[in-house]
């Protein structure tokens, strides 16, 4: 299928009424403009549920002056715009409820494909939780694991602090504009996520960090990381919120005990009655998720494989060879190659790519 015109993906993400499944709707149709004016397709589009006025709308749409301005703006300050469709779109953000249309990213974006673990909290914790915070985060960016939160006060920061301080890499997910730094006092913070990671945002140039942005950008958090860990959050909190959308993408989530008479603990001691996993340590985590911590790291130049990874590494050239495949010819059980598979991405050995397809790095 042709590449998707960025032109075409920005100004459907303008239009009124169109969302990620109206628009995943048209651009599995049409990849550009051209090609939606060239055709006839009205009965096509009805039955797929776009009125002859959103039709219209598309038709008519003038405001490819605002295309060009957002165009031209991310090419000045460095921001890389990926709609939704593109080869480098996450594989597991397109796969959440109401996927992003556009995401803007400054940083490393080759990082989007990492394996992550999204690590969130109270904005005013107690040193307990922040020393845990750190503990965990630390311990997940020292091992090769992408560190992801919301670089808001309290947890996120001391969870993108930790990864930084490790040599390890993290990604911080607006609730604002890419250019609106949110907390303006981490300023200097979101500099070093860039050096480090990446920033990314749904929002649009300018977008001021109203209250109602942060439960989408919740979902974005909890949608490119394998797992979401609540370190310490009270009954109503926002961390919870990323823990419930994680729940529903059918993520794990891991909480940090807490003292049961701290009503800041009330938040993650609720999420364990519920089944969340407990974690105390960045082991826990990456344990669940199927890596063996005693033997491949991705801190070790020459990295020993063991037979049967070396049997996939072998089967997995430059070209992406899709997971299914490897089933297939490898006769693995599919967990078992899941597992195989993120424990040779932490080493850095392989790279996931879009689709189910895995490649060598």
């Amino acid at each position: 299928m042709n590449k998707i015109d960025k032109k075409f993906a920005l100004a459907l993400s303008l239009i009124d009424g169109i969302g990620p499944v109206k628009y995943q709707k048209i651009i599995g149709r049409c990849r550009d403009y051209e090609e939606f004016l060239a055709g006839d397709d009205a009965e096509y589009w009805n039955s797929e549920g776009i009125s002859d006025k959103l039709i219209l709308s598309i038709r008519n749409f003038n405001k490819w002056n605002k295309v060009e301005e957002i165009q031209k703006r991310a090419e000045a300050e460095n921001v890389k715009i990926i709609a939704l469709g593109d080869p480098e779109y996450p594989e597991t953000l397109s796969q959440i409820y109401l996927p992003p249309i556009i995401l803007y990213i400054k940083g490393d974006f080759e990082l989007l494909g990492r394996p992550a673990v999204a690590v969130v909290g109270s904005r005013t914790p107690t040193k307990y939780g922040r020393e845990m915070a750190r503990k965990i985060a630390g311990g997940l960016a020292s091992r090769g694991m992408l560190v992801i939160s919301g670089m808001a006060w309290g947890i996120d920061a001391e969870a993108h602090h930790a990864a930084l301080e490790n040599k390890g890499k993290t990604a911080a997910i607006f609730g604002s504009g890419i250019d609106v730094i949110y907390p303006s006092q981490h300023k200097e913070l979101a500099a070093q996520i860039q050096g480090s990671g990446y920033l990314l945002s749904e929002f649009g140039f300018g977008t001021l960090p109203d209250k109602f942005n942060f439960p989408r950008r919740n979902r974005i958090i909890s949608g490119l990381a394998r797992a979401v860990v609540v370190v310490e959050a009270a009954e109503k909190s926002g961390a919870l919120v990323t823990a419930d959308l994680a729940a529903e993408q059918g993520k794990d989530v891991f909480a940090v005990p807490g003292q049961v008479d701290n009503p800041k603990s009330q938040g993650t001691l609720n999420l364990l009655k519920q089944g969340a996993s407990l974690a105390t340590k960045a082991e826990d985590i990456l344990e669940s998720l199927g890596w063996e911590i005693s033997t491949v790291s991705p801190k070790k130049p020459d990295i020993v494989l063991e037979p049967d990874e070396q049997k996939i590494c072998d089967m997995v050239g430059s070209n992406p060879t899709h997971f299914d495949e490897l089933v297939r010819r490898l006769g693995f059980n599919p967990s078992k190659l899941a597992a195989m598979i993120l424990k040779l991405e932490l080493a850095g050995v392989i790279v996931r790519r879009p689709g189910n397809f895995v490649a060598r790095a």
